[in-house]
């Protein structure tokens, strides 16, 4: 039992099927929030006006998108339309926890820099499987009309970046350093392989 639970939690939220995306994380720290007129929400979500913060999360890995069924399509004249909403889960082992109204663009910049014509997602659902200390995040996400990510860059108050070698998220900064260190490693590693002597065993200089 112990090995199916650390097969389930442990390796399939590490090495399953990723979908890589930028997730905007409400930082509720720094958000403003309307708690006099509006009933603790904000005035608008994005815009100047909003008091919203994010944290601009790079390359955060998703699974188990959810296949629309064919009866969530809605016959209307021009054919079969469908409202573009879907599924997606996170393992708590990242370390964050989703809210609603966090935002989610699938991420093609790096595959399509000229055509990324991709939409946002918006969270409207977030739902705990299972109630344990090991658990996944099952957020269920619609397409945010008219908005693009270059408004939503305006309110971000941190950038982190999901660091696939430890599947943590680290600042930006910790990001770029560990990723020298690696190269560095690796190089370093190759040159060891270069210098060893098959006959002898030992590293010759």
């Amino acid at each position: 039992m112990h090995e199916y639970q650390q097969l389930v939690y442990d390796y399939y939220s590490k090495h399953a099927v990723a979908f890589l995306t930028t997730y905007y994380n409400i930082n509720t720290d720094q958000t403003i929030w309307e708690d006099e007129k509006l009933l603790g929400g904000s005035y608008e979500a994005i815009g100047e006006y909003s008091g919203v913060k994010f944290n601009k999360i790079l390359l955060l890995p998703v699974y188990f998108i959810e296949e629309l069924p064919p009866s969530s399509f809605d016959g209307q004249e021009i054919g079969l339309v469908k409202e573009g909403e879907t599924s997606i889960v996170i393992p708590s082992s990242y370390g964050i926890t989703p809210y609603p109204h966090d935002l989610v663009k699938f991420e093609q910049e790096y595959l399509r820099p000229s055509n990324d014509v991709y939409p946002v997602y918006t969270v409207v659902g977030a739902e705990i499987h299972p109630n344990t200390d090991k658990r996944f995040w099952k957020l269920k996400i619609e397409v945010l009309q008219s908005e693009i990510t270059t408004e939503v860059d305006k309110q971000v108050e941190n950038t982190l970046a999901f660091y696939d070698y430890d599947k943590i998220i680290h600042t930006l900064v910790d990001s770029e350093f560990l990723t020298k260190m690696l190269l560095k490693n690796s190089s370093l590693r190759g040159t060891l392989k270069e210098l060893f002597d098959d006959n002898s065993g030992f590293y010759l200089i």
